[in-house]
């Protein structure tokens, strides 16, 4: 049976990717007492998560944001944990164990070295990348005052209250437009990324909170129940927020340097046009290229949806875990990661 406690064992385990994903596998494995080497190709571990703004109001909203660099501190203090970021795993290959090279990830042209190594399983955690607007109707790119979600929570990051890229006033109209790259047939992008609706309606309070003279406009299709206590957090986002139900067609700059909006009234059908001074497009998340060429060499399946998939527990010894598999949101990463942990484990004493 898998370990409960910390015992030691010379069986290691290769994890690709150092988000908040894979470091809570990390930690979960290395607590039962196998050796762990976490690959990251970033500079920085934690991935998407490390860059989120904490929401908290006059107490916690579980957002998730402080629980990366509370992961990341306690990977990093593991003595059964090797980290290596700014890195790359390459030719990996399938035998009795798994061996592969560790690479850094030199600029292009610049040679590099890698280090081999062998695993007894693979988890594959390396996470996502959020849709590029660029090319939408919207203008990101073109329009300064048109961001994206991530960006918006460098903002909030960076400085108490939020003011415009484009000449750093404080706006006094705001929306948000749900679901930019997600939902989308067109792209055949079908699934709901997961996380956007919280991620609003949590930073849309928090701006609101800041600066209560600032009108904030959320457009949605629907919006996705998150938490516990989603009902009364809805309710009382309802009598701070205008919520619309429709989709801007598109973003056009006025001369003023405001940003108009048109849309069809959910109701009457009739069109709508309102300017606003900032826009923030809710993108969605997509699988990495690297992902699923990952995935393909340690035996994941590649399913229509664009995601990886494990062939089912102990398929080899390759799993995959957090948001590498689908969108979720942190909760639902760090609880899927922790049950990969558990699969990895049995597989490695029983499995084999």
């Amino acid at each position: 049976m898998p370990r409960s406690v910390e015992t030691m064992t010379d069986r290691q385990v290769l994890i690709i990717g150092g988000g908040i994903g894979g470091l809570t596998a990390a930690l979960a494995l290395a607590q039962m007492g196998y050796g762990v080497a976490v690959v990251e190709k970033e500079a920085a571990l934690g991935g998407h998560a490390a860059r989120l703004a904490c929401k908290a109001l006059e107490r916690c909203v579980k957002c998730g944001a402080c629980l990366a660099a509370q992961t990341i501190a306690a990977a990093a203090a593991h003595p059964r944990i090797r980290l290596h970021t700014g890195c790359r795993v390459s030719g990996i290959r399938r035998g009795d164990r798994f061996a592969f090279s560790i690479e850094p990830c030199a600029r292009e042209g610049a040679p590099s070295r890698g280090a081999p190594g062998e695993a007894d399983a693979v988890v594959l955690a390396a996470g996502f990348r959020t849709f590029d607007p660029a090319g939408t109707p919207y203008g990101y790119g073109l329009f300064p005052d048109v961001i994206t979600n991530l960006e918006l929570e460098g903002l909030l990051r960076a400085a108490p209250l939020l003011r415009r890229p484009s000449n750093g006033a404080a706006p006094t109209r705001m929306a948000f437009i749900q679901c930019v790259g997600s939902r989308d047939a067109a792209r055949g992008h079908l699934w709901c990324s997961a996380f956007c609706c919280a991620a609003a309606v949590r930073a849309a309070r928090l701006i609101k909170r800041r600066q209560p003279a600032l009108a904030i406009t959320i457009f949605y299709i629907d919006i996705q129940t998150f938490g516990r206590d989603f009902e009364s957090v809805y309710a009382q986002a309802r009598r701070e927020i205008r919520f619309v139900r429709a989709i801007p067609a598109e973003a056009v700059r006025r001369e003023s340097g405001g940003l108009l909006l048109c849309w069809l009234d959910d109701g009457s059908r009739a069109p709508v046009e309102e300017e606003f001074d900032l826009v923030v497009l809710s993108t969605g998340m997509t699988s990495c290229p690297e992902t699923l060429a990952l995935s393909q060499a340690i035996g994941l399946r590649l399913p229509g949806a664009g995601f990886p998939a494990a062939g089912g527990p102990g398929a080899g010894g390759a799993f995959i875990a957090g948001a590498a598999g689908g969108p979720m949101t942190i909760e639902q990463t760090i609880a899927d990661a922790r049950r990969t942990a558990w699969q990895v484990a049995r597989f490695l004493e029983e499995g084999r």
